[in-house]
């Protein structure tokens, strides 16, 4: 312990604890079998305009690497980059540097984490863009200059265009530009807004483009919640839903050759996607009701049963944020650190609000920029379980990941500051 102690005061602990990061998450990724799912499909065709089967990001960075070692190290690359960048940002804020560096770097190295980068899937590049969302919001913050603010814009737009979700960012970074906006009465607009809005005009094109896996999500969402409850499958019924019999027995999948064709031509399925049973069993009817009216009539349902969509929440909390086990995407990782070292869902949100709290009684600036924070990772995980039908775990990985990196943030907030005019190596050994 006592070597330990010496060498976290000497200068080579921050390149030492990042190199032996960057190894952890090599030996675990690289070089193992590669995982290929049937979603891994619908990742590997970018189409800009159009029908997408996908949103931007993943398929982009996919249609930059032919093969899938070079996607999987892709991958890979760009995790470390953001983990070890959102450390160096926060352990220059803290007074203490090394215990917050160590702390994110064991982070993103976590099973929880690191096993995605092995997944030809979107997983691996939505925390990735998730992580360095925050650390280009905390660079920007501590330094704003045409870098920063590009940087940033980068960041939120690859998050936003990871999945539909996502486009919260969008929308909550967008609030305080529309209330500077108002209080202008219109004069106060930033070029930074300007490139906002056109990045928001993207993500509403791509979710208009995305309506056929949108509509393969919303009959999983159908299958699994609706017509499995009686109460459920009732009020849809009134609202308009069209019935056919032994819908409610309509479970699991069929075979791509099974789906007829009238249903097709209405919802074109995805490529790599096979059809939901109800797709058959509902029928041409059903498909255009999907289509035209099944998501709005869901948002109506979500907002006028607060109590079912509450415990609908609260019901996967613990299954999400803080997994037992990864038998839900089994892969074949090389070793990894204890999954333990990731921490309950529990404890992690308790040091979030301590931490909030604190913050709240030093700056409230401060305390707005954290709430923030806290409200996109609310909205992005409440609408992953409210509009997921299947794979919940996976589905809200990054939320899961946030809910941990967000509490640390608001610690780093919290405790004691770096001193600005000291070198943090200095100081630390000063009082180590």
């Amino acid at each position: 312990m006592h070597r330990l102690r010496q060498l976290m005061r000497t200068s080579t602990f921050t390149p030492l604890a990042i190199f032996l990061s960057l190894a952890l998450r090599a030996v675990a990724s690289l070089d193992r079998p590669i995982a290929r799912f049937p979603d891994t499909t619908g990742y590997e065709s970018f189409r800009f305009l159009g029908d997408i089967d996908r949103f931007w990001s993943v398929p982009f960075l996919y249609a930059l690497v032919d093969t899938d070692v070079g996607r999987i190290t892709l991958q890979a690359v760009i995790a470390a980059i953001a983990w070890s960048w959102c450390a160096l940002i926060l352990s220059k804020m803290s007074r203490y540097p090394r215990a917050v560096l160590s702390t994110v770097l064991l982070l993103g190295v976590s099973p929880q984490v690191v096993r995605y980068d092995l997944a030809l899937l979107s997983e691996s590049l939505g925390i990735s863009f998730f992580v360095l969302t925050i650390a280009a919001s905390l660079n920007m913050r501590k330094n704003a200059n045409p870098l920063s603010i590009s940087i940033w814009l980068a960041s939120v737009t690859l998050c936003a265009y990871t999945r539909p979700v996502h486009l919260w960012v969008l929308l909550i970074v967008l609030v305080s530009p529309f209330i500077a906006f108002i209080a202008s009465r219109g004069r106060k607009v930033s070029l930074t807004t300007l490139i906002l809005l056109v990045v928001l005009v993207g993500g509403v094109l791509q979710l208009q483009g995305n309506s056929s896996t949108s509509a393969l999500n919303f009959y999983t969402v159908l299958q699994e919640r609706v017509i499995t409850d009686d109460t459920r499958f009732a009020w849809f019924a009134q609202q308009g839903m069209p019935l056919s019999e032994g819908m409610r027995d309509a479970t699991g999948y069929d075979y791509i050759d099974q789906l007829p064709s009238e249903v097709s031509a209405v919802i074109p399925l995805p490529d790599g996607q096979v059809p939901p049973t109800l797709m058959r069993v509902g029928g041409a009817p059903l498909a255009q009701w999907v289509h035209d009216s099944g998501w709005r009539t869901y948002v109506r349902y979500v907002l006028t049963h607060p109590t079912d969509t509450f415990s609908r929440l609260t019901s996967l909390t613990n299954a999400t944020l803080s997994p037992p086990n990864d038998d839900f995407l089994p892969l074949e990782n090389g070793p990894m650190i204890p999954r333990v070292l990731f921490g309950s869902w529990e404890l992690w949100s308790i040091i979030t609000i301590g931490a909030l709290l604190l913050v709240f009684l030093k700056s409230r600036k401060d305390f707005l920029f954290l709430a923030s924070m806290c409200i996109t990772l609310v909205a992005i995980y409440a609408t992953t379980l409210l509009t997921s039908g299947i794979e919940h775990p996976r589905h809200s990985v990054t939320s899961a990941v946030a809910v941990r990196l967000i509490a640390i943030v608001a610690l780093v907030y919290a405790l004691p500051r770096a001193t600005q005019n000291r070198d943090l190596d200095e100081h630390a050994d000063e009082h180590g």
